[in-house]
């Protein structure tokens, strides 16, 4: 059998330089890795315009279309909303929000205090001391009390350097803001050359097919997370009006926190309620109570009415792989992995008919009892 011995000399060449390169990148970990770092931050301006380009397409695109208004004027219209949004987070939501972080670190003590207190309350009890004492629970209670207290400081200090760190950035930001007109400008140009250099390096067949997957997997998010930021702008809009109703101390915090966690489907609503009623309860069991009666009541009005008819049907996956995607997107990409749940098993799942179509018709046998959701 006659074999070409340069094909296979060729080939291990290129495994002997994987190889190296592997070694190389493995030794010098760190350099390596702070290269990629500098590099990510050099770059920042322009991914942060790329991200603020792709969130306000869509706006753009809606001023074109709806209103048959030039493109110029649509991004100067979405840019006006835009800075009129930010001018007034600035200088009425985020300052609020950090004072209410920091009033809360500096009452984190207080409420530990509390909670040990409840805790002596409690063990005054003659026969609960006696069980938890044999159960051997003691410590174990009062060390909980002391690092619950601890994480919880450390929880708010990490917010806060996170939004003075954001504010550092603010230049790239910034920055990054005025490039993303030029891209909404010529957004077309930026598109066809994008596409153009997928099918140079994956040729026609496998281009056209990561395309496809890339304009469904856009509409699923452009669908989800669209709608679902103005069902959750609603909700906290609701629970700020509620919260200051019942006098829950830290409002605006709080509301900032159901309408972020609302976002995350299943876990987001109930992780909002538990944190607003754990903030609260410091201050007074009773009302700790009505700001959970009161969460649960906007909660469900949101189940049952208003995401409904938002969303409909149009991400319609079952519960089980919305968990599972929660978990797994949680797990590995922290809250962005948890909101990128929905759409991405909603992409997985359209891209599973289409095989499970295809396989069908030539093995109609074996899933003659599979369906399709």
């Amino acid at each position: 059998m006659f074999i070409n011995r340069n094909i296979q000399y060729r080939d291990i060449l290129i495994f002997a330089l994987i190889g190296v390169v592997g070694y190389k990148l493995i030794d010098n970990y760190d350099y390596f890795f702070g290269l990629v770092k500098k590099t990510i931050s050099i770059m920042s301006p322009f991914i942060y315009s790329l991200i603020c380009a792709y969130i306000l397409n869509p706006v753009v695109s809606l001023f074109e279309r709806k209103f048959q208004i030039k493109r110029s004027i649509s991004i100067a219209l979405t840019y006006f909303i835009l800075v009129a949004m930010v001018f007034i987070g600035l200088f009425f939501t985020i300052p609020s929000t950090i004072d209410s972080i920091l009033n809360i670190t500096k009452d984190v003590p207080v409420y530990v205090k509390v909670v040990q207190n409840w805790i002596n309350d409690i063990l005054k009890n003659e026969r609960v001391n006696e069980l938890i004492t044999q159960a051997g629970l003691l410590s174990n209670i009062q060390q909980t009390s002391t690092q619950v207290g601890n994480l919880t400081v450390e929880l708010l200090q990490n917010a806060v350097i996170y939004l003075l760190s954001f504010t550092s950035n603010l230049v790239n930001v910034i920055l990054g803001f005025l490039i993303s007109v030029y891209l909404l400008g010529d957004k077309e140009k930026f598109v066809n050359r994008a596409r153009t250099i997928v099918y140079m390096i994956l040729k026609e067949k496998k281009g056209t097919y990561l395309i496809d997957f890339i304009r469904t997997y856009n509409h699923m998010i452009g669908t989800y997370i669209g709608i679902k930021a103005i069902d959750s702008s609603i909700i906290g809009g609701i629970s700020l009006i509620g919260l200051v109703v019942v006098k829950a101390p830290y409002a605006p915090l709080l509301a900032v926190v159901v309408a972020f966690t609302n976002m995350i489907p299943y876990f987001g609503p109930l992780i909002g309620i538990i944190i607003s009623s754990m903030v609260t309860v410091f201050t007074s069991p009773m009302r700790a109570v009505v700001v959970v009666i009161l969460l649960v009541a906007i909660q469900q009005f949101d189940a049952w009415y208003l995401e409904p008819k938002l969303i409909g049907k149009k991400v319609g996956i079952s519960p089980f792989a919305i968990i599972f995607a929660v978990t797994i997107g949680g797990g590995f990409f922290g809250p962005i992995g948890m909101i990128l749940a929905s759409p991405t098993m909603a992409t997985i799942r359209i891209y599973y008919n289409k095989l499970f179509l295809k396989f069908k018709e030539k093995n109609t046998e074996l899933v003659k009892k599979e369906r399709l959701e």
